[in-house]
């Protein structure tokens, strides 16, 4: 999925949803992402801690078939985030390059994903 702030991406299993929301961040247009546990009465939120500029070239995936987060920012590079029975776990694609890279991030960046 490239960004979109108006429509929440669901995880493969559908407990989750990616959501981005628009932001300034000292004069520069920016996006926060979000990951929220649908299953969850309370509604809980974890918030990716990694800043997306608009300027730069962004996408966000779940991976095919598991609940796994992909970003890709143009600027900072590859992250995923796995949930492993508690909070979510930033990796980088750097150093787990042996993670499998969502078809849909291979399509769009062709050139760096095989």
């Amino acid at each position: 999925m490239f960004f979109n702030s108006n429509q929440p991406l669901s995880s493969p299993s559908g407990k989750y949803e990616a959501i981005i929301e628009e932001y300034d961040d000292n004069g520069v247009k920016s996006y926060k992402l979000y990951i929220v546990d649908v299953m969850d009465d309370e509604d809980a939120k974890y918030t990716v801690d990694l800043i997306f500029r608009a300027r730069d070239k962004n996408y966000v995936f779940w991976a095919d078939a598991e609940d796994i987060l992909w970003g890709y920012s143009g600027d900072v590079g590859t992250y995923f985030w796995v949930n492993e029975g508690g909070p979510w776990v930033k990796k980088t694609y750097a150093d787990n390059q042996d993670g499998i890279v969502p078809q849909a991030l291979k399509d769009a960046r062709p050139n760096k994903y095989k």
